[in-house]
Parts: structure tokens; C-alpha cells; sequence
């Protein structure tokens, strides 16, 4: 088990919180193949279903490597039912005191919702430092996640509600956004026609978007024959792939599971930041220089 202080840690590495609503345990071994495949280890299992305590608990028993949350939890028996299930950790869609102070006294990490000023300070009031921004896009999206940047600079947000593929690089270009939570990866449609492989290939595409590019790896290995492909394709054996990101720190820390180093001395800062940056990763016949 992962402890809570360590669960935001986890977030900012996968960058992308699926959150899930799924009918079925059934469907649960072939949506952990999905999610691994693609590169993710954390889900969010809604309580918006029966089925969600058992999903739950399959993933808890049998896919130890993937760390699972309950999500749309609104009352206290639910918070119960998740953590007897398995469950890491605790995502509500709004504020709600009684919620977050059930889950404390448990020493369970909970993410309450939030989407103004009063309520991120109720949050703040009870230690809270990490909130889930809901429903991120008709709230302001970017903008208010940017206006409540220099007010709160002690929170941590993941903006849920209207993220797509082709936004995502917008909120997680912010210093202030932790992750970012997202249902189109795993669509109830997709889940009811045993799509899994469409399922990895969304999870895949939107890694790539969030990072600008993804290695080519096979089983979580580099796949040197098709990396080579492509490099003569495009790229440059033993020279160096220039990639644009929205956030050097965050790839560093996406990459941090296929051994990624940087390269000494290719650093180059302005003012309190990196904005540059070379990187190895084991198996890989480049270097990727990172820009922001």
C-alpha cells in the first residue's frame, strides 16, 4: 500500500487520472491490462455504479501494481464500503466537511471538489493541500486555475470536468496543477464492447500529448528495432531528438519509470527554472533534449 503522504507524489508522475465508471468486475482484468499497457498506474473507480466496490477490490487483490481510488463519493457508508473494498485513496465532486473529516480521522487522503475561492479556504482550514478542481471547464477553467495561483500557492489542484486530449497540455503546463483527472480515456461505451485495446491506444495518445512524445517501448521495454526504424525515418542515431514539452519537471517525473537521467551539463535555466535539458533513458540510441 502506498502511503497517503506519497499518493501526490504518484499523481504528478502519471500526470493523468482515469476516472472510471464501469458496470462489471468482470471487465476489470482486461481494463488493468489497458491502463498498464498504456503506461498508467493509478484509476479511479466512480461510486456511480453497484459494481464499484467489487471493481474495487479486484484491482486492490490482483493488480497490486495499479493504485485505485473511489470516486463521486458523497457519503460516509460509501467511504466505508471503498476502504473495506481496497481503496488508496478518497475523491469527492464537492466540498463536503463531514466527507473530508470522516476520511482524516481514517488517515485516508481525500480530494474534495472545489470551484471558488470560499470553499478552497474551507479546505485549507481543515490541512487540506491537494483538491480536485470541479467541474474544471465551465469554472474557469485555465484561467481561474491561473488567477488562484498567486492567492493559494500552497495548493495543488486536479482539474476534473471538460479535460480532453486536446486541452490537457494546457492545464498541466501549470506550476499549480498536480494532475488531471479524465473519463474519455475509458468511456462506458468502450467498457460495455470490451474495447481495451482502443482503451490503451486513448491512454497511449494522451500520454504522448502530455509529454509531446512517447519512446517507442514494448512491455515497458525500449524496442530498439522499431526505435531505430524510426530514427531513420526522422530522427538521428547517437545524436539528439529536440522535443517541445509544457513541462520539463513533469516529463522528467512521467519518464522516472523507464530509468530516465539527465544528461550532466546540458541543464540550462532562466531565471528559478529549468527551460532546457538533455536525457538518457537506458536501451534508447538518442538522447531526447527536452525545451519548454
Amino acid at each position: 500500500m502506498v502511503k497517503k503522504e506519497k499518493i501526490g507524489e504518484l499523481f504528478y508522475k502519471t500526470g493523468l487520472i482515469p476516472v472510471i465508471k464501469i458496470d462489471s468486475e468482470e471487465m476489470t482484468d482486461g481494463l488493468a491490462k489497458a491502463l498498464r499497457g498504456g503506461g498508467l498506474s493509478v484509476a479511479e473507480i466512480t461510486f456511480r455504479t453497484k459494481a464499484a466496490p467489487k471493481v474495487i477490490e479486484r484491482f486492490a487483490s490482483c493488480h497490486e501494481d495499479i493504485i485505485v481510488g473511489a470516486g463521486t463519493v458523497t457519503k460516509k457508508d460509501e467511504v466505508d464500503a471503498a476502504l473495506l473494498a481496497g481503496a488508496q485513496f478518497i475523491v469527492s465532486p464537492g466540498f463536503n466537511p463531514s466527507i473530508c473529516e470522516y476520511c482524516l480521522g481514517k488517515d485516508v487522503a481525500v480530494f474534495p471538489g472545489v470551484n471558488n475561492p470560499s470553499l478552497i479556504e474551507q479546505a485549507m482550514a481543515m490541512g487540506l493541500s491537494i483538491l480536485k478542481f470541479f467541474p474544471a471547464e465551465v469554472s474557469g477553467g485555465v484561467k481561474a486555475l491561473n488567477a488562484f495561483k498567486s492567492v493559494y500557492q500552497q495548493i495543488s489542484f486536479i482539474p476534473t470536468g471538460g479535460i480532453q486530449e486536446n486541452n490537457i497540455h494546457e492545464y498541466l503546463s501549470l506550476k499549480n496543477v498536480l494532475a488531471c483527472g479524465g473519463s474519455w480515456i475509458v468511456s462506458a461505451d468502450l467498457l460495455e464492447a470490451r474495447k481495451f485495446d482502443e482503451i490503451e491506444r486513448l491512454v497511449k495518445s494522451a500520454r504522448r500529448a502530455m509529454m509531446g512524445f512517447l519512446p517507442i517501448v514494448q512491455d515497458g521495454i525500449i524496442d530498439e528495432e522499431n526505435q531505430i526504424r524510426s530514427m531513420r525515418d526522422g530522427g538521428c542515431i547517437g545524436g539528439c531528438i529536440e522535443v517541445k514539452t509544457p513541462s520539463i519537471k513533469r516529463t522528467l517525473a512521467m519518464l522516472s519509470y523507464l530509468k530516465a537521467y539527465v544528461v550532466p551539463g546540458s541543464e540550462v535555466e532562466k531565471g528559478q527554472g529549468l527551460v532546457e535539458v538533455s536525457i538518457s533513458i537506458p536501451g534508447l540510441h538518442t538522447q531526447i533534449h527536452l525545451v519548454e
